[in-house]
């Protein structure tokens, strides 16, 4: 046991030792760093004057998201929120009047949220509309969303028995929604999508050498005539792999969260995801769904991590190893599978990139195997372990039987 910790720990400094490893790692971390507070830059304008720079005006809306806060979301919010929007005079672009900014910017929160609702595809809801929102309106507000609930499943190709557990969930929900500030959360959502492309990649670029690098350099050779070549030392590359993937996803998951929280602020981990995304069918909290995703997005990195491996293994260079998977987790991000092929649009899906985003994590179109029902967000990560289960034999395989020339 001894031996294969020294010939792990020799991994790692094999990986780390490398100058392009370290800068690539802490270029990648700082760069993703900025990035989370990147909205708060630069200034809004009100006839090409500076009003207020970017962070006050998060302060500020901050500040009015917790006024509201422990509010129940119903009809009597509903109406003063139309009762403030009233008061904006006709204007081309109504942020910039003063009725705005004194009135209804208090209530811009209330108003992203109905606008979901009451915005389809066959007559769009704009601030017009909601500034002459009836009162019988706002009080049909969860029976429309209940409504287009469920006209969006029963629209799919799932089973019956798949639209029945989704509708049965969504029942489930807790209303009226009780209000609060979430901007922490949303942030961390949205923005760990890029963290989890990042620390693929960067992973990849750590892990490509592992087999591919002996075949470069030669020391395959020596490794597989070797006392622990064809059995130890290839078990301590893949742990190694497995290991140092896991450990970046979770620098860059932990650093999107702690950057997130600290910058925005920590409300709303007991908040109903639907304050963000209206039309989930999930009775899922904010923190609960920061936690799935987080695991979704660390089980694809771990898959990658196994493709990678499996490829360093095949091919003979690292470089041609970085190249594909980069092409793996860039190339999805330009297609669109429909959901009317839901077989193809869930095979999609089980790509590694497209585990990481939130829509995808959270979408209401289900798994079906074996006369299981499964959602996207248990789904993916047993689904990644399997194939790391599958391809981790092969690349041992695949470089244990190189032939050695």
């Amino acid at each position: 046991m001894n031996s294969f910790w020294s010939l792990v720990g020799f991994e790692y400094k094999k990986i780390l030792h490398k100058k392009s490893v370290r800068i690539v790692l802490l270029l990648s971390i700082l760069i993703s760093a900025v990035s989370v507070g990147g909205t708060l830059f630069g200034s809004n304008y009100i006839n090409g004057k500076v009003y207020e720079s970017n962070y006050a005006a998060m302060v500020k809306d901050r500040e009015y998201a917790r006024g509201l806060a422990g509010r129940k979301l119903d009809g009597k919010l509903i109406r003063e929120a139309v009762k403030a929007y009233s008061k904006i005079p006709p204007s081309g672009r109504y942020q910039d009047t003063v009725e705005y900014q004194t009135f209804a910017r208090p209530y811009s929160p209330v108003y992203s949220i109905i606008r979901t609702i009451y915005n389809t595809e066959s007559s769009r809801f704009n601030m017009e509309d909601f500034q002459v929102l009836s009162g019988d309106k706002a009080e049909q507000f969860y029976s429309m969303r209940r409504k287009e609930q469920v006209q969006l499943v029963n629209e799919t190709g799932m089973s019956s028995k798949a639209k029945e557990q989704v509708l049965a969930l969504d029942a489930e929900l807790k209303i009226p929604f009780t209000f609060s500030y979430t901007d922490g959360y949303t942030r961390f959502f949205v923005m760990l999508y890029t963290f989890g492309l990042t620390a693929a990649f960067v992973m990849a670029v750590c892990t490509a050498p592992i087999f591919a690098g002996e075949y470069t350099s030669g020391a395959d050779q020596l490794i597989l005539a070797s006392k622990y070549g064809k059995n130890k030392l290839i078990t301590a590359k893949l742990f190694t792999g497995f290991s140092i993937a896991a450990s970046i996803a979770l620098v860059f998951i932990v650093v999107d969260y702690i950057l997130s929280m600290c910058i925005f602020g920590l409300d709303g981990g007991g908040a109903p995801l639907q304050l963000f995304m209206p039309l989930s069918p999930y009775p899922l909290t904010m923190g609960q769904t920061a936690w799935l995703l987080a695991a979704s997005t660390f089980f694809a990195c771990l898959m990658t991590a196994a493709v990678t491996m499996l490829l360093s293994a095949k091919l003979k260079s690292p470089f041609g190893v970085i190249i594909l998977v980069g092409l793996l987790l860039i190339v999805p991000m330009f297609l669109n599978v429909p959901e009317s092929n839901i077989v193809l649009y869930n095979l999609f899906h089980l790509l590694p990139a497209n585990m990481m985003p939130l829509w995808a994590v959270t979408d209401g179109i289900q798994y079906e195997l074996f006369g299981l029902v499964l959602r996207p967000y248990v789904f993916f990560p047993l689904f990644a372990v399997l194939i790391c289960v599958f391809l981790a034999p092969f690349a041992y395989r695949s470089f244990k039987n190189h032939q050695i020339v």
